[in-house]
């Protein structure tokens, strides 16, 4: 809490600025409300402008105003006389005007209309003005969201605000590719958005917002006119030499009653279409898309196992992908619609890996030099269709499934140097999983400030795991060398609910309860154990009661919330009642739309994974053995989190700044004790004393007019403190990771040049307390990126990032040197082009990594992809 406390102090002298509004509404002759008038108050003796926005589709707006005085407020509509108006500003005065505007019947030959701001703001919406932010140079949604003030796209491929994920984007008001942000914003071309709005506190249904508001965010992309209606889109082809090669395609159809999109990419260049992040963000749980639910929903299902080569990213000798998606979204009528979507996913690699690895055991370290070559093989398809069916304005039913089968398989064989012995191993596993769940939501708005909810959903997993290894030496100390294992795991849940909201002026209460089951089951058969075939099973039945009282407009905002849960959990006969209370708490000071501190704290519940309570033995590779769990299936895990987050952003300077810290506490948690022994580790789960981290960010953003250029600065720190066993003696971790990014981001209105300069560095800190030993992992990329437009038919990109890699004496360099010069004639649909990438590394280059965990520290000489050289060809439908 002293952490919470100082970051308090330090945004303190924000608080002292309170705001006050002008609220009002503006209508025409007749008393209809005018839309997308411009409002705005200037000072009155230097004209200068403290605040703007424009009117909703209800004709109404809201300004912001700190200082008092005398102002000048003035309206503005094309179709209007302009409206003016000397207005008395007081503090703690709130101000509400009625405004009737006067029709203009006069001929305007043309009409200029000039803004420096960055954005507008009209209630709940900033529209970004992407005129006065862009370069014209700007290839991919992903180039323009970038320079847009209070964006970012994170090392996900996800569109984030204010530190966090938006909830969902769309194209002309229709949803599209789901989570999968990286689909829209490497595929959607520049030159073909009109505009970009921030929606927040975004609810697609008027009557959940009308009564409970909505905390979630939504991005709209905004097509021109020219592109609706018809096919647009591009088919590249691209070969290089080595035979490396590259096909896209993507189409596009936005309508208005319609959009669909066809996303096709063939390459062995490295581009990875699915990556690890999406893989996981793709495999939550449908309780995701339950309507008008915040339950504590349990996580007892885990997620499937994940692919190890998906984190390898470009860390491969060799890569093939083949994508294909399709996306569609579809208004039947005004009452039903329906979005969805499928992708398909498949991908081969070849790696390779030289890892020196020092083992911590009592006494001196054991040091290994593993040699490993795999290779990998991996598909995955996810299908998912939601409907929507809105009867009338108060009801609104809705309804998804999803199904997504997924396959990996890799086989890697390792040579190990140890000692004086050489053992080597081949491994082939065989993972196939997939996953069916739907879900059935129904709101009703039973009076004007009153609303019922009703969920139901069901979801199955199934994960398959096939493993068999060949080792040179008896496998794990046995006196056979050859092990053959098959993993099963199985999980059904299920859940009805309902949910009671009621208005109460500017209060809001809610009432929600419910019921859900969860059966488990996970099997091992392998030659490891007594018996061949080996099971084990876990139910869990669990009710809850919640209630919540919030406030949600004004200065000052507060939640609270109190669930009830009794869970009944059982396994092999025995069976046990828990009854668990777990309360929320949050604060929050909005001083304006685009400005507030909130402060909050909120236990969770958890129960250990099916995964974790094995009766028996099994392997998770070659060097691992996981021995019988000491874990008990009714280990309850208790987590006491506490955050702060701020958040300001000036429209018209277009200054942002972000600042999060949150605090996870547990009194225990999961963890492992490790016996190594000479060629193998033996894990067994276990119960930790305690678990501690502090994870906080600061983002600042500052466009720089003298310099027509945008500085932005991301810091990051986590804390983690926890406890593991190696050899059954208690090893207490303390990890520090530190990262820090900026760049300076030119805007320059001459096409001939911008640039992008920055810098990257992190740094990770760990201490083992039973060894009294520490690793420190460096990390520093610079960067210097350029483009540029000449002659309005020639593009340029250059690329330049130097990385270096340090970690406890040892260092690697590596510097990533990319072109692109792209031809493209005014009128001509065609685009030709010629791209280098990586171009000072022409043979596969190696880099060093660095890893660190509770009894292991490892340097692992990885060879990367190699640069290439080639021509393209692009055609533009």
């Amino acid at each position: 809490m002293k952490y919470i406390f100082c970051a308090f102090l330090f945004l303190a002298p924000n608080l002292c600025l309170s705001q006050n509004f002008i609220r009002g509404v503006v209508q025409d002759s007749l008393n209809s409300p005018v839309f997308a008038a411009s409002v705005q108050i200037t000072e009155s003796n230097s004209g200068k402008v403290i605040s703007y926005t424009s009117t909703d589709s209800k004709g109404k707006f809201e300004l912001p105003f700190k200082n008092s005085g005398n102002y000048l407020l003035e309206v503005n509509h094309l179709s209007f006389q302009r409206y003016k108006r000397d207005v008395q500003l007081k503090p703690e005065i709130n101000i509400d005007l009625k405004i009737m505007l006067r029709e203009s019947y006069a001929l305007l030959d043309e009409v200029i209309v000039k803004s420096t701001a960055t954005a507008k703001q009209s209630g709940d919406t900033i529209s970004y003005n992407l005129k006065a932010l862009t370069t014209g140079n700007e290839q991919k949604l992903k180039d323009v969201i970038k320079r847009l003030p209070g964006l970012e796209i994170n090392d996900d491929g996800k569109i984030t605000t204010n530190g966090k994920v938006i909830n969902d984007l769309m194209v002309n008001g229709k949803k599209i590719f789901g989570d999968n942000h990286q689909m829209a914003t490497e595929n959607i071309n520049a030159e073909m958005l009109e505009g970009i709005d921030l929606l927040n506190n975004y609810e697609s249904f008027s009557a959940i917002k009308e009564i409970e508001g909505s905390d979630k965010t939504a991005l709209n992309i905004k097509i021109k006119k020219e592109y609706l209606g018809k096919i647009t889109g591009n088919a590249d082809g691209y070969g290089a030499h080595k035979e490396r090669y590259k096909a896209h395609s993507n189409l596009f159809r936005f309508g208005t009653k319609a959009n669909v999109t066809a996303i096709v990419d063939l390459n062995n260049t490295g581009e990875q279409a699915l990556s690890l992040k999406d893989y996981i963000s793709m495999s939550k749980s449908i309780k995701e898309d339950l309507k008008n639910n915040d339950a504590a929903l349990s996580s007892f299902i885990n997620l499937p196992s994940i692919p190890d080569f998906l984190v390898q990213n470009n860390n491969v000798e060799t890569k093939r992908s083949e994508f294909a998606s399709f996306d569609f979204a579809y208004n039947a009528t005004s009452k039903i619609a329906v979005n969805g979507f499928s992708i398909f996913d498949f991908t081969k690699s070849n790696e390779k890996i030289l890892s020196n690895k020092s083992i911590f055991r009592l006494g001196q370290p054991i040091t290994t030099t593993d040699s490993q070559s795999a290779i990998n093989h991996f598909f995955f398809n996810q299908t998912k269709v939601n409907i929507d069916y809105k009867p009338n304005q108060n009801t609104l039913l809705n309804y998804s499934i999803i199904f997504d089968p997924s396959e990996a398989e890799r086989g890697r064989n390792t040579n190990t140097e140890m000692i004086s012995d050489s053992i080597s191993n081949s491994e082939i596993n065989d993972r196939f999983n997939y996953t069916l769940g739907h879900q059935l939501s129904y709101i009703i708005r039973i009076a004007k400030n009153k609303l019922l909810s009703f969920n139901a959903f069901q979801e199955f997993k199934q994960q398959d795991d096939d493993y068999t290894l060949q080792s040179s030496e008896g496998v794990y100390g046995q006196s056979f060398t050859n092990l053959s294992q098959n993993k099963n795991i199985f999980k059904f849940e299920t859940g009805l609910f309902a949910k009671y909201t009621q208005k109460i002026k500017n209060h809001i209460l809610r009432l929600n309860s419910g019921f859900f089951t969860i059966n488990n089951r996970f099997s091992i058969e392998n030659s490891l154990n007594n018996s061949f075939a080996n099971q084990i099973k876990t139910n869990l039945d669990y009710s809850f009661f919640d209630a919540s009282i919030m406030r949600k407009i004004g200065l000052f905002q507060y939640r609270f919330k109190a669930e009830f849960r009794n869970s009944i959990i059982s396994s092999g006969g025995e069976r046990k009642e828990i009854f668990q209370f777990l309360p929320t708490a949050q604060f929050k000071m909005a001083f304006s739309q685009t400005h507030n501190l909130t402060l909050s704290y909120n236990r969770t519940l958890d129960f250990p994974k099916i995964e974790q309570l094995n009766e028996f033995s099994y392997a998770s590779d070659f060097r691992n053995l996981v021995l019988p769990s000491q874990l008990s299936y009714s280990e309850v895990f208790n987590q006491d989190i506490f955050s702060v987050n701020y958040f300001k952003f000036d429209l018209y300077s277009g200054t942002v700044l972000m600042a999060n810290s949150s605090i996870t506490e547990a009194d225990q948690s999961f963890t492992t004790n490790t016996n190594n022994r000479l060629y193998f580790n033996e894990i067994q789960n276990m119960i930790s004393p305690k678990y501690f981290t502090w994870n906080s960010s600061i983002g600042f953003e500052q466009r720089i007019s003298s310099l027509n250029s945008k500085f932005k600065l991301n810091a990051n720190h986590i804390y983690s403190d926890n406890y593991n066993h190696i050899n059954n003696l208690q090893n207490r971790s303390k990890t520090n990771i530190y990262t820090i990014k900026g760049s300076l981001n030119s805007n320059f209105k001459s096409p001939l040049f911008n640039y992008e300069a920055g810098l990257f560095y992190s740094l990770q800190k760990s201490i083992y307390t039973l060894f009294n030993s520490d690793n420190e992992i460096k990390r520093l990329t610079p960067l210097l990126n350029f483009n540029g437009r000449i002659d309005n038919k020639f593009r340029y990109y250059i690329n330049n990032a130097y990385e270096i890699f340090k970690a406890n004496g040892s260092k690697r360099y590596f510097y990533d040197l990319g072109v692109k010069l792209i031809y493209n004639k005014d009128g001509s649909k065609f685009k030709y082009w010629m791209e280098g990438v990586n171009i000072l590394n022409m043979n596969n280059p190696e880099i060093i990594e660095i890893s660190s965990n509770n009894n292991t520290f490892s340097v692992d000489v990885i060879s990367r992809l190699s640069g290439y050289v080639g021509f393209g060809l692009s055609y533009q439908f």
